[in-house]
């Protein structure tokens, strides 16, 4: 870094700080010191009231690479900084106390209240210029040594303020600016005068502002406003080919700064005729031609315009966040219209609130279209009473009657936010009636919300005029509005179909919309009460499964996901899909969990392969999901389970041994049927025996599960042919099985002479071809409850008739599946 004076250390030490790629400087008066900093091109002017010495050694020592060098200037009364920049930045200014410090970057930290310039006439009727400016200090003539013109610099203490815009006349200019008024003077005789609460520029003979607007554009000395109301208003009023075909004659011949002008000119031109695509191809050119950047932000103000009219939100969000736009009163107007678009109301309404002055020197059809947002996004914010105010605007810039429908359903939906439902109701009919297409079908959409909920109409009646409005109109807020209303409407009806129809007519008509996202959430919030909170139970279990696999997109993910698709597998089960069961809870088992929560989940899946007649796969689940430190509970689950598979394999050694030590009703219940499947019966009976306990003393009776037990005891000792066994359990359980539809069949199987009756092989086939499948499984899920809830349940009618291989035994049945009694047993008597 060089600096071309000498006096740079020693006096006042100006402070420097960095924060990633910006920059700043504090010089810390200890005195109120007025001031002005403003940019030009790549040089950041800096100027103080003041005559104490600048101590610039650590902005010399910074090797940050943001300042190339720094220049004090001399000047009575005032220490001036001229510092070169590696590239053109931003500059903000904040009065801290009595320091001044200035920040240096890519984006504005504070931004300067506005400065305006009016006319006035002065003494001798001459016409001036007013800035108003509350305390101005000091005047300062300045030489710009690279421009080589002259520049009169006015300072002032804080708060910041400064032209947010240059504005060209043909006398002078003023300059954007941080803080400060800034005027380049192109007359040599041009007079800045303070006053205590403004600054006057005039000439001795008067400003020659009436032909400004002529000469200036003759001269391509004059810039005017971006949307100048009245060329706005000549634009839309002259004959169109007649003023196209001068405007693009005028860009084709003119030449250097002058052709930016003109084509500038085509552009308002097509945007007053509201030729958006049109406008934005002149801009296109006239910001790529200037290949070193321009100091004119009115290019990129006017295509983010047009831009946003063709609805290509980024594309405009970018060409506002350009540096040259940053400062420019116009910025925050369409900034606070983008993010209308994109339905960030808070963001909007923040944008909208401090914008009353530059939306006054608008086009009073842009006043109209921001004045219309604006109201919206106050009511969005619920901010009713702001929102009528700024409708109060329509008052004076009159509303034409192709606005009038919207400006309607404004005023209703403010009008209901207030509490006037009759006044609501009136708007909203008078743009209902109207033929502007979306302003009608807004106002019939409110209409029917609001007299829905001051009881004037139905739900049914809601419902069939939300249903119409979707069918007929189609494409923007309105639908979405109205979709999600009809979601809910049919959430509470219990059409839980339509509504996830709803939501995926919403997602595909609009896939970026914020209210299309809630349709989605609360049709994901129903899903989940459905199928998690166990709302769904109530539904028929077919229709249930249907709406799931329908619309299984809405599954939550995570655990919540996980433990949905469980409940599911249950409900799978309980209809006898175990195929499709068994594919859900693998998928889990393979792909989503681990540790003590897979083999939680295996150890249901096996169940289910149990169920399904699918040993080998239960056994070779529990296998494949072995894991150390499990519970006590599961551990002991999962050897029932297994010992149960290895006895359906025809493997009965084995399954006691796995079992061996396992206690419980029904680990015991597990050992007999084992034991009966091995045909040794009287170990069965036994364990049935022991299984039933003292019950024969209890008084009350025998449940019919019970019963069956005792009875399939009975025949296991008479099978066995153990007299002393069958006469031991008879005086138990004679008195007990005294009454009932099975009294008969107790006596028989437990008479002395039970083996050589007829009557007795007869019994013995009907509990010999009896399932104990489903009372095992009711047995382990009364002691394990998270097995799953089908374990309560009986065995579904098709899984008991279920195919499987003739040499396979079922666990606890005598007959063997599809051959008989006496084909696999013969009688012992």
């Amino acid at each position: 870094m060089s600096t071309t004076a000498d006096e740079t250390t020693g006096g006042l030490a100006v402070q420097v700080a960095r924060q990633s790629d910006a920059m700043t400087l504090t010089v810390p008066f200890t005195t109120p010191t007025p001031a002005a900093v403003f940019e030009r091109g790549d040089a950041l002017w800096a100027v103080f009231d003041t005559d104490t010495k600048l101590d610039l050694g650590a902005l010399l020592r910074d090797r940050s690479g943001i300042v190339r060098s720094v220049d004090p200037i001399e000047t009575a009364g005032a220490r001036v900084l001229r510092i070169k920049l590696a590239r053109p930045r931003l500059a903000s200014v904040r009065f801290q106390g009595t320091a001044v410090a200035i920040d240096i970057g890519d984006a504005v930290t504070e931004q300067p209240r506005a400065l305006t310039l009016t006319r006035e006439a002065i003494v001798g009727g001459r016409r001036a210029m007013a800035i108003p400016f509350a305390d101005p200090r000091a005047v300062h003539r300045l030489a710009d040594p690279e421009a080589g013109d002259t520049l009169v610099v006015v300072t002032g203490l804080g708060p910041s303020r400064g032209f947010l815009t240059g504005r060209d006349y043909v006398e002078f200019a003023t300059l954007t600016s941080a803080h400060g008024a800034v005027i380049r003077e192109i007359a040599d005789d041009l007079s800045v005068e303070l006053a205590p609460d403004k600054i006057t520029i005039s000439r001795p003979e008067g400003l020659s502002i009436s032909a400004s607007d002529t000469a200036g554009r003759r001269s391509g000395l004059f810039r005017p406003p971006v949307f100048d109301p009245q060329l706005w208003g000549f634009d839309r009023a002259a004959d169109f080919l007649e003023r196209q075909r001068t405007l693009i004659d005028a860009a084709a011949e003119a030449a250097g700064p002058k052709r930016t002008a003109a084509r500038l000119d085509l552009a308002r031109f097509y945007l007053a005729r509201q030729m958006y695509p049109e406008a934005k191809g002149v801009l296109d050119v006239v910001i790529a031609d200037a290949a070193g950047g321009t100091d004119d932000p009115a290019a990129y103000l006017m295509r983010a315009f047009a831009e946003l009219m063709m609805n290509r939100l980024p594309e405009s969000q970018k060409d506002l966040s350009e540096p040259i736009v940053q400062r420019h009163q116009d910025t925050d107007i369409w900034r606070g219209l983008v993010l209308a678009k994109q339905s960030d109301w808070a963001g909007a309404n923040d944008k909208f609130r401090n914008v009353e002055a530059a939306i006054a020197s608008l086009p009073i059809q842009l006043q109209r279209l921001v004045l219309m947002e604006a109201v919206r996004a106050s009511i969005e914010m619920k901010n009713y009473a702001a929102a009528a105010n700024t409708l109060h605007g329509f008052e004076t810039l009159g509303i034409g009657p192709d606005l009038e429908p919207a400006v309607a359903v404004l005023a209703g939906r403010v009008a209901e936010g207030l509490g006037r439902s009759g006044d609501a109701l009136g708007d909203y009919r008078l743009a209902a009636g109207s033929t502007a297409g979306p302003a009608a079908a807004q106002g019939r959409l409110r209409e029917t919300v609001l007299r829905y909920h001051l009881g004037d109409l139905k739900r049914s009646d809601v419902i069939a005029d939300l249903e119409d409005l979707t069918t007929a109109w189609r494409g923007d807020d309105t639908e979405t509005e109205a979709l999600q209303l009809l979601a809910r409407l049919y959430t509470q009806e219990g059409r839980y179909r339509d509504a996830f129809h709803v939501m995926r007519t919403a997602l595909s008509a609009h896939p970026n919309s914020e209210a299309a996202r809630r349709i989605q959430e609360e049709a994901a919030a129903t899903f989940d009460s459905l199928f998690l909170a166990g709302k769904g139970d109530a539904l028929p279990v077919i229709d249930a499964l249907g709406l799931f696999y329908d619309f299984r997109e809405l599954t939550p993910i995570g655990r919540r996901g996980d433990e949905m698709i469980r409940r599911l597998a249950d409900r799978l089960a309980s209809v006898d899909l175990l195929d499709q069961a068994t594919e859900l809870l693998k998928h889990q088992v393979d792909h989503r969990l681990q540790g003590a929560a897979r083999a939680q989940v295996a150890t249901r899946l096996a169940v289910m392969y149990l169920m399904a007649r699918k040993p080998e796969r239960a056994l070779q689940t529990l296998r494949q999901t072995q894991s150390s430190g499990l519970a006590t509970e599961l551990r002991n689950q999962r050897l029932l389970i297994e010992g149960r598979a290895l006895s359906d394999l025809g493997r009965p050694d084995l399954a006691l041994e796995v079992v061996e030590n396992v206690d419980g009703r029904e680990a015991q219940r597990l050992r007999a049927d084992i034991l009966w499947s091995a045909k040794r019966w009287r170990e069965a009976a036994e364990q049935i025996e022991v299984m039933m306990g003292d019950r024969w003393r209890d008084w009350q009776p025998l449940s019919e599960p019970e019963r069956a037990d005792v009875l399939r005891a009975a025949v296991g000792y008479a099978l066995a042919g153990d007299t002393l066994g069958l006469g031991r359990f008879r005086d138990k359980y004679l008195a007990k099985m005294a009454d009932g539809a099975d009294r008969r069949a107790f006596e028989v199987a437990s008479s002395p002479t039970a083996g050589s009756s007829e009557e007795f092989g007869t019994i013995a086939k009907m509990v010999g071809s009896t399932e104990t499948l489903d009372s095992f499984l009711r047995d382990l899920r009364q002691r394990y409850p998270e097995t799953g809830s089908f374990g309560t349940d009986p065995l579904p009618p098709a899984s008991q008739s279920r195919v499987w291989s003739a040499d396979r035994t079922p666990t606890g049945s005598v007959s063997g599946g599809r051959t008989t009694f006496a084909e696999r047993m013969p009688p012992p008597w």
